[in-house]
């Protein structure tokens, strides 16, 4: 009988190969002496003889194979695949409990056993998870007393906590911060950075104070770095945890809208998931849906906390959404315990089919429960709202769903009174709430071991099939061999049978190797003559090169025959070849096996793998490849290999690995060879360092057409266009004849110039040398019209290709886009799919970009759909444009979750994202990107320091403003147009104006921008002279305005209130200037029009622009017809914008002041009547004051900050010295409106 097959590579199986192989001859010698082979004809004995030998051996190594395929790596960590979680490869499902206590009790090594005894006594009832605290923060036995100082007692009770659980097999879910005051919780961490001299107003500023946010990160840090006293491993390394919570319940009740908690959990799943990629996370959610689904806030039992349970969980690093539901509190604690039943069902139903189809994560019920201090509670109404939560899980877990756990709150062990909440279970106590426990335990259990099972079967079903195919046709194909060469008998040993006389064969192959693996008798096998190995490979799964596991041998004496036998017998030419082949056929796993088990490499084979792994972009391997033949004996270095390295250094951004070749180069003389001076300019082209590639190219001696192509692109690729096209010049004088991917790279400098008639004359060249039917250079060309406005002749081009290929379709896209005729964009997208053409990430960026040109937030959310189930979401100029069409579209949290999920991050992504941030509103947040940017991502460039500089002007913060300004005059950007404008513009809003006309007057370049900037900052402090003053002197020094200049003007005659020269200059835009007027025009003119009096004209305008009016004119109109007290245009004006938004706060009140101010009391009556039955509500508008460096936010009635009481004190002493209240002096002083 053969002997097991052990579940082990190397020698232990080769021990099992070699009893194989003695069963195998001690079957021949049985098979010979009995008497019916002695009947047989000795040719037919032998035969059969043989076919058994082959049998044999062909068995054990398919079952070596075989075993690979059962043979699944698990680490025991917790995974989440689709929306499901997966333990091992297995379905995993969580059924467990909460247990806050957890740590707190095992501080104390006389109470540990009462942790013990609750671990035991769940494991008992099948619960898998349990939840709990890793916080305690100040207050009674902390675990973080102060920030960064901890208690080692408390921490070592966690430890134990970590270790009896890995003890029981249950997983924990470990929390990292509290909601509630209970064990410190927010309040805390707010607390110690008041007493650090911060001004903090609220509990809330826990989600936005960056100290207080350093505290946090530096508690989890901590936590995740812990190394566990009890099992010897880092938390973070540590199995037993099945996930981190960032917050038991965050809540933000100070802003409703979601925009804090949003922000605060896409920063701190960035930073956990940068010290943890092993657990998973989540946020700790209680499932309040928010801002992004209004539909579904009727749902919700309580008012709204600042959470959004949809987008909350779409942020990146959010692996699984969780749910909280207690019917007995909130506004149900006082509803029948039938409508907390059905409330519970709505409320999970609900979660279960979002978390299905729109978050596609797994969600977990992670606290639920009913107490027994409910009026007329019993056990049965706990039992029968446990079975509503478990049955819920079950059905959606055994059908596939998303539900995959709940935590009950809470477990407690015997003696745990102090503990008591009235939610507590005791499952020592046998209650019928246990059984139903223990019966959930086992469904759950019942269901995984299915779905196991089935994935097992198919599993086997998937081997059995490979098993067939291969063991059928390979059993057929030796069985016809050895009829073909069939060798009569001599002596029956297996010498005789595999003796020299038999031809080289596949078949002398397959014996001689499985001889070869099994046997270190070398008498066995030192008949064997070498073989060929081209004719091995056609073996499946037995060559040489195809099973190394097997035929690569780990013990000394097969290594050392393989040393003696076969390097002789190697043909390098053919190895290379076929190594070569694989490599272009783009199967790299094959061609990497082949390269590993090659028993000798030369340079060829080296140059053949690492250039396989740099064009399929695998550059670091690549590099890791190179190291390793450096330093590899007997082999030597060539230019086309070197060029290589130097490719591979290109893509991986590796610079100081670049000039460490560079100096290789130039010590060993290869700097000359045109091959590795071609690499060596390219990759400094790439990373910018054109200087470094003008001397390399200008040092080489001789210059091949792919040199001059090198030099051309970079130039191109770097943005000095002139340059590449004097450089096309230099090349043609030279005598080297430019091919059609130098005339490409041409045709792109015109496009990005202009030079349509440089262009053209290229145009002719790829006529007169064919080129132009190539499909790259057709595109060129079509790019090349389009971006110079000839749209008419690039479609042409497009029309007449052959073929379109991606690039073709991008590029017309692209125009489109950049000519904003975006719905065109959209229909040649359509078109694209339609002809079969694959979208790659650069088509996704520009269609994407139509979609934020036509504000179609729709479409943009499909698109970002699409990209994210093909895997291109995460390139770059998707990731960039996504962010900016979210941003456009209003979606500024949707534009920060794309940022926050970008694996890597360019120059564009920061600047885009700070722009968002500036022009959404969001100074602060502005900054902190800046200053993150500035730590950790790339130079911050003048795009990214004039949005910031943007918002120190809308924001008036001078100081932060000059700071920046001393910013960039430290890296030498003062002159940069961008940084001009922003400091002018920031300056004149902060209301430094004189600031602005120095950073103006010393500009060394005129340009339209600033010019335009200084203009808009005259008129927005009434200078009206030296605005029109600085109009006049455009023409003198060559500049022409533009309409944005225009809208400073206007505006400065607005303010003025010089009607007839606004209309001078309106009517000047397009008689001399051929500039439209836009609808900003319009608005600056009806607000002139209004500050004039002129409320009949100004209302005629409205009604005759050529534009959507909107409710900035008509808003503009009602206050000048509160100023002026005209009641009818008035009227008109509210029911126009009462039409537009009829919830709108200011209409109403502006209304109602324009009747108050008539003596309308009865008609501002009905308005206040209106507004009330409607539940309008005027939003308190936010006021900052600084006072010793120091900046307050207050609103209007507010007495919670500091000398509150004195400063409403004083206005009480000033009221009563002209004898009126407080109320009647805000209403004198207009403080309402």
């Amino acid at each position: 009988s053969v002997p097991k097959v052990p579940h082990v590579h190397g020698p232990g199986l080769l021990d099992y190969v070699r009893q194989v192989l003695n069963t195998t001859l001690s079957s021949i010698s049985t098979i010979q002496k009995s008497p019916s082979l002695r009947k047989q004809k000795p040719r037919d004995s032998h035969k059969m003889k043989l076919h058994l030998a082959l049998g044999f051996l062909l068995a054990v190594l398919f079952n070596q194979n075989l075993l690979t395929v059962h043979v699944e790596a698990g680490d025991d960590f917790v995974r989440t695949r689709g929306v499901h979680f997966f333990l091992n490869g297995n379905p995993y499902f969580a059924n467990g409990f909460n247990a806050y206590w957890l740590m707190y009790v095992a501080s104390d090594p006389s109470q540990r056993p009462k942790v013990s005894t609750a671990f035991r006594e769940a494991a008992a009832h099948g619960l898998t998870v349990a939840r709990t605290w890793a916080f305690s923060d100040g207050g009674y036995r902390p675990l973080q007393y102060a920030p960064g100082s901890y208690n080692e007692q408390m921490f070592k009770g966690l430890d134990f906590v970590i270790a009896e659980a890995r003890k029981y097999r249950i997983k924990l879910i470990l929390s990292l911060a509290n909601n509630y005051e209970s064990f410190g919780g927010k309040k805390q961490y707010v607390n110690w950075a008041r007493s650090q001299g911060q001004y903090l107003t609220s509990d809330d500023d826990f989600f936005r104070n960056p100290v207080v946010k350093g505290y946090y990160k530096n508690h989890v840090k901590t936590v995740l770095n812990r190394y566990n006293s009890f099992t010897g491993m880092h938390y973070k390394d540590d199995p037993t945890i099945m996930a981190w919570e960032l917050m038991n319940e965050p809540r933000c009740t100070s802003d409703p809208s979601g925009r804090t908690i949003q922000a605060w959990i896409m920063e701190m799943a960035s930073h956990v998931k940068s010290l943890d990629r092993n657990h998973l996370l989540e946020a700790g959610l209680e499932g309040f849906y928010g801002q992004s689904t209004p539909q579904k806030k009727r749902l919700n039992p309580s008012l709204d906390i600042g959470t959004d349970f949809i987008a909350n969980n779409q942020i990146p690093g959010i692996d699984f959404a969780t749910v909280h539901s207690y019917p007995d509190q909130c506004r149900l604690s006082s509803s029948s315990e039938q409508y907390q039943l059905s409330f519970l069902n709505n409320w999970l139903d609900a979660h279960i089919r979002d978390a299905r189809i729109i978050l596609r994560k797994p969600i977990l019920l992670a606290e639920f429960g009913k107490s027994w201090k409910d009026p007329g509670f019993n056990t049965y109404q706990r039992d029968q709202l446990f079975n509503i939560v478990y049955n819920k899980i079950y059905w959606s877990a055994k059908t596939g769903g998303p539900a995959s756990g709940g935590l009950f709150w809470q477990l407690l062990a015997g003696g745990m009174e102090s503990f008591r909440d009235g939610y507590e279970i005791i499952l020592s106590e046998r209650s019928s709430t246990a059984n139903v426990i223990a019966q959930q335990s086992h469904k759950l259990d019942q269901i995984r071991k299915i779905f196991t099972r089935r994935r097992n079967v198919q599993r086997w079903k998937r081997a059995r099939a490979k098993r067939r195919g291969g063991w059928h046709g390979l059993w057929k194909r030796v069985y016809s061999l050895s009829d073909e060469w069939f060798v009569p008998p001599g002596d029956y040993g297996l010498g005789s049978v595999i003796g020299p006389s038999i031809p080289q064969t596949t078949l002398q192959a397959l014996l001689g190797h499985a001889c070869f693996a099994t046997s270190s008798d070398r008498n066995m096998v030192s008949t064997i003559r070498a073989h060929n190995l081209r004719k091995l490979c056609t073996v499946p799964n037995i060559a040489f090169i195809g099973n190394k596991d097997i035929l690569v041998s780990q013990t000394t004496s097969v290594n050392s025959f393989r040393k003696q036998h076969v390097p002789n017998a190697i043909n390098m030419l053919e190895l290379n070849s076929l190594l070569k082949n694989l490599v272009k056929t783009g199967d790299l796993h094959e061609a990497r096996q082949m390269f590993d088990g090659m028993p000798q490499r030369d340079e060829i084979s080296w140059t053949i793998i690492i250039s396989g792994y740099v064009r399929a972009m695998k550059s670091s391997e690549a590099l890791l490849l190179f190291s390793k033949m450096w330093v590899s004996p007997g082999l030597s270095m060539d230019p086309f290999c070197l060029s290589i390295a130097l490719k591979a250094c290109a893509l991986e951004f590796n610079l100081n690995y670049g000039e460490l070749l560079h100096g290789y180069l130039v010590k060993s003389g290869f700097i000359n060879s045109v091959f590795a001076g071609s690499a060596l300019l390219d990759m400094y082209a790439k990373f910018g360092k054109i200087e470094l590639g003008i001397k390399v190219f200008d040092e080489m001696p001789i210059k091949s057409v792919v040199s001059w192509t090198a030099i051309i692109t970079g130039l191109v690729h770097g943005g000095y266009y002139k340059k590449g096209l004097v450089y096309l010049s230099e090349m043609r004088k030279s005598g080297v004849e430019y091919d059609s991917y130098t005339l490409a790279i041409v045709l792109k400098a015109c496009a990005c110039l202009g030079a349509l008639n440089f262009g053209r004359e290229i145009h002719t060249h790829t006529v007169k040398r064919g080129f132009n039917d190539t499909s790259y250079v057709a595109n060129s060309l079509s790019t090349m019209y389009n971006k110079c406005g000839k749209l008419d002749y690039g479609l042409r081009l497009f029309d007449k290709m052959n073929t379109r290929d991606v690039v073709s379709w991008t590029s017309i896209i692209t125009t489109y886009v950049q000519m904003r005729e975006d719905v065109n964009a959209i229909e040649a997208f359509t078109r694209m799919q339609e002809a079969g053409v694959s979208p790659n990430e650069f088509t996704f960026a520009a269609v994407i970009a139509s979609c934020s040109g036509l504000v179609r937030i729709s479409w943009g959310e499909q698109l970002h759909a699409h990209v994210l189930r093909i895997g291109l979401s995460d390139t770059l100029s998707v990731a960039n444009s996504l962010m900016t069409m979210y941003s456009k579209c209003g979606q500024i949290s949707s534009a920060a979750m794309v940022f926050h999920g970008m694996s890597r991050r360019d120059t564009i992504s920061w600047s885009t994202i700070i722009a968002v941030y500036s022009q959404g509103g969001y100074g602060e947040e502005a900054f902190e990107h800046l200053s993150w940017m500035r730590k950790e991502g790339p130079k911050p460039t003048q795009f990214a320091f004039a949005s910031v500089l943007s918002v120190c002007g809308n924001m008036a913060i001078l100081e932060q403003g000059r700071q920046l300004h001393a910013h960039v005059l430290s890296i030498g950007l003062e002159q940069e147009e961008m940084i001009q404008s922003a400091l002018v513009n920031m300056y004149s809003k902060c209301g430094c104006i004189k600031d602005a006309e120095k950073v103006f007057n010393e500009a060394e370049n005129y340009n339209i921008v600033t010019w335009t900037a200084m203009i808009n900052g005259y008129a927005d402090h009434g200078y009206i002279h030296e605005t029109i003053n600085l109009f006049k002197m455009l023409s003198k020094v060559g500049l022409k305005p533009d309409s944005v200049t225009f809208i400073g003007l206007l505006t400065a005659c607005s303010h003025a209130g010089l009607a007839d020269l606004g209309f001078h200059y309106f009517n000047l835009m397009s008689s001399e200037y051929q500039i439209r007027p836009s609808k900003e025009h319009y608005g600056c003119m009806i607000d002139l029009l209004c500050r004039a009096g002129r409320l009949t004209e100004a209302e005629e305008m409205i009604k005759s622009m050529p534009f959507h009016r909107d409710d900035v004119v008509w808003s503009t109109l009602l206050r000048a017809c509160r100023v002026q007290g005209n009641v009818d245009c008035g009227e008109r004006a509210a029911e126009k914008l009462l039409e537009m938004d009829p919830n709108c706060a200011g209409t109403h009140i502006t209304l109602a002041n324009i009747y108050s101010a008539r003596g309308k009391w009865r008609e501002a009556a009905d308005v206040r009547k209106m507004m009330r039955t409607k539940g309008v509500m005027k939003e308190p508008g936010w006021s900052w004051i600084k006072v010793k460096d120091r900046v307050s936010a207050f609103v209007a009635g507010e007495r919670s900050y500091p000398e509150g009481e004195e400063i409403y004190g004083m206005l009480d002493l000033l009221a009563s010295r002209v004898d009126i209240s407080v109320q009647e002096l805000g209403s004198l002083l207009d403080l309402e409106d």
